[in-house]
């Protein structure tokens, strides 16, 4: 906000610049401005007002001078310390720190202003090369899909900051090879889970189930309260994530887009095992704590906290029930969402109804994930006309 400094008949605004990218304090901007005489002192007080808010929106919108001969290393250090935690969520930093870290040794001696298309391209060529430390094979595309995300980012927000007057990785990636197909249980698999299911605590029970039967993601899951839940309309609202960085506390955040915060639904037979599960939580509470569950308290929290549980310990529960019942261990716990999302478009459920369910922002998104699905589906209900057109 303006400063205002009164003067022998004037006044001084002062406009603060703020600071440089090497944190030094940048140099406030002032102007002079004299009255119209015959003002009220409120009158008075208004148009100075007015002036202030005129000149410092002049001077915001006056580019300051930036230092483009910076590399993209140094950027990116700028980028990290004053852009991203403003921008992005903590568990989506840890993330682009990661894809940093691989491209830096490539890159990141590169002015910003020297960046050109064929450097990205050769980059992602060697990155294809590279195997990763912890299985030894090369890098999936998936995670070079991610670096390339991640660079069109930060150099967009060089874009906005005038450092650069384009953004030189920009249609230089392409996905190589056959995007894989998403691990989906079939039906055969789905009911040996469900029925391996009913042998564990009614925790665990409640959790994987209300998974498979509404699509949401394990961290909505865990972010779930009994009051989210109205057992007369059989819906869940869905307005919560947790999320678990390494070092850091339980994250409980909103979801990141309109279309996270929904509504699903359960059937009845899912709404009896909710009110189960409720009964042992109620006792739980009353016995180790001394106190009566809330409507406010976590559907799945940490014993006797007021925390939910992390998502993590749901997806290391997962791998010792697949393997314990000879169930295929390539599944995961979002495998169970895609499970849900095939199983409705399999029922013939339009693109946007599943889009609505699954919390995605647009069909397309839903669409280029399902392609497969969608396409068995459009394909055996084309078997089906073929045959009505045969009697």
């Amino acid at each position: 906000m303006a400063s205002i400094r009164k003067r022998n008949g004037s006044y001084l605004i002062v406009v603060s610049m703020g600071y440089d990218y090497d944190g030094n304090r940048r140099k406030p901007r002032q102007k002079t401005v004299r009255p119209p005489e015959g003002l009220t002192p409120k009158q008075l007080e208004k148009w100075l007002n007015e002036q202030a808010v005129l000149f410092e929106r002049e001077c915001k919108d006056t580019p300051q001078t930036v230092d483009k001969s910076i590399t993209l290393e140094a950027y990116i250090n700028i980028w990290l310390r004053d852009i991203a935690p403003n921008k992005l969520a903590k568990s989506t930093v840890v993330r682009e720190k990661q894809d940093i870290d691989r491209l830096l040794p490539y890159l990141g001696r590169y002015k910003l202003t020297e960046l050109r298309p064929e450097h990205f391209r050769k980059f992602y060529a060697e990155l294809r090369k590279t195997p990763n430390q912890f299985t030894g094979k090369p890098l999936s595309e998936c995670t070079i899909e991610g670096v390339h995300a991640c660079l069109c980012g930060i150099l967009s927000d060089a874009m906005e900051g005038g450092f650069l007057d384009h953004n030189p990785a920009w249609r230089t990636y392409r996905y190589a090879g056959k995007k894989k197909e998403k691990k989906i249980a079939d039906e055969e698999t789905t009911q040996k889970l469900i029925a391996a299911l009913e042998n564990e605590s009614i925790k665990y029970e409640t959790y994987f189930k209300l998974i498979i039967a509404t699509g949401m993601r394990r961290g909505e899951c865990c972010g779930l309260k009994w009051g989210d839940i109205n057992y007369q309309e059989h819906t869940i609202h869905i307005q919560r994530n947790v999320v678990k960085v390494t070092g850091e506390e339980i994250i409980v955040k909103e979801p990141k887009t309109a279309a996270g915060d929904r509504y699903v639904y359960f059937s009845p037979e899912m709404g009896s095992l909710l009110k189960e599960y409720r009964k042992e939580c109620d006792w739980e509470a009353e016995a180790y704590e001394n106190r009566t569950l809330t409507e406010d308290d976590y559907v799945f929290r940490r014993h006797g906290l007021q925390l939910p549980m992390t998502p993590n310990s749901f997806t290391w529960r997962m791998k010792l029930i697949l393997k314990k019942n000879g169930l295929p261990e390539k599944l995961n716990v979002h495998s169970l969402r895609h499970t849900n999302a095939s199983l409705l478009i399999a029922n013939g459920t339009d693109v946007a109804t599943v889009a609505g369910l699954l919390g995605h922002s647009q069909p397309s998104t839903t669409l280029d994930i399902y392609t497969h699905a969608f396409d068995k589906n459009k394909k055996a209900a084309s078997e089906v006309l073929q045959k009505g057109l045969e009697i």
